[in-house]
């Protein structure tokens, strides 16, 4: 449990909060079905009617992600600190990502090898801020100078996707999966550590808050159980929206 904190207190994993769900509407084969068991006969003006109604369908939608830069086939330290490096820009921003609020945040985690045993209680804070449409970047402050992380969405695989600069250098990723309205379901992928697995489940509990359950398992074994809160509490600083510089 002990070599694990360092490790823990950097991870400082947060999630987005709560969408609104959209109804589905009816499909347009299933309006259609009453005037399909008409048994008699269309008539000429019934089928130019039938031909006018057919060039009205709307034209196949534009996949979301057009326009958007593109993501890069492997993500690397230096491309999470570029990102970083550019300025803060809430314009054209995806609405996938509208729920991780920019602006600071207060973290807190308490953890321990299991639930109901949360012996130890790490405090910090970050900053989220909005870049290039599609990304939110992270950093934690440290004493080496701050741990920086990505989270974005992938309209190819209808997930989020979340890398982090780990202590030592490497990378982590997550991805991430919402169910509901206000849970979404993270776990590890291509970490450095094989026989190490992540995992995050964050529920929302209104604007700028939210709770998370975070659990670390080595070779299937529960390793370290956390529960998470975390409170947003001012905007970004002007300075910080035009440009970062530290």
């Amino acid at each position: 449990m002990k070599k694990l904190l360092p490790l823990l207190s950097c991870l400082l994993l947060i999630g987005c909060g709560e969408k609104s769900s959209s109804g589905g509407s009816e499909p347009a084969h299933e309006k259609s079905v009453a005037s399909n068991e008409n048994p008699k006969p269309y008539s000429k003006g019934e089928i130019k009617s039938e031909e006018r109604e057919e060039s009205k369908t709307e034209p196949e939608p534009v996949p979301e992600s057009e326009g958007l830069p593109p993501l890069p086939q492997t993500v690397t330290a230096e491309f999470i600190m570029n990102l970083w490096a550019k300025p803060h820009d809430e314009r054209d921003f995806i609405e996938e990502l509208k729920d991780y609020r920019p602006g600071i945040w207060k973290f807190v985690r308490n953890i321990g090898p299991r639930k109901g045993e949360l012996a130890e209680r790490l405090e910090s804070s970050f900053k989220f801020k909005w870049v290039d449409r599609r990304f939110v970047v992270q950093k934690v402050p440290n004493d080496n100078g701050g741990q920086y992380s990505v989270i974005t969405y992938d309209y190819d695989t209808d997930r989020y996707r979340w890398w982090q600069l780990m202590p030592d250098g490497g990378l982590g990723e997550m991805s991430g999966k919402r169910y509901w309205r206000d849970l979404v379901d993270w776990k590890s992928v291509n970490l450095p550590d094989e026989a190490t697995q992540f995992r995050l489940r964050q529920t929302a509990r209104g604007e700028g808050t939210f709770k998370g359950i975070f659990e670390v398992k080595q070779g299937g074994d529960l390793v370290a159980y956390a529960e998470d809160e975390g409170t947003w509490v001012a905007e970004l600083e002007q300075t910080e929206e035009a440009s970062e510089e530290n």
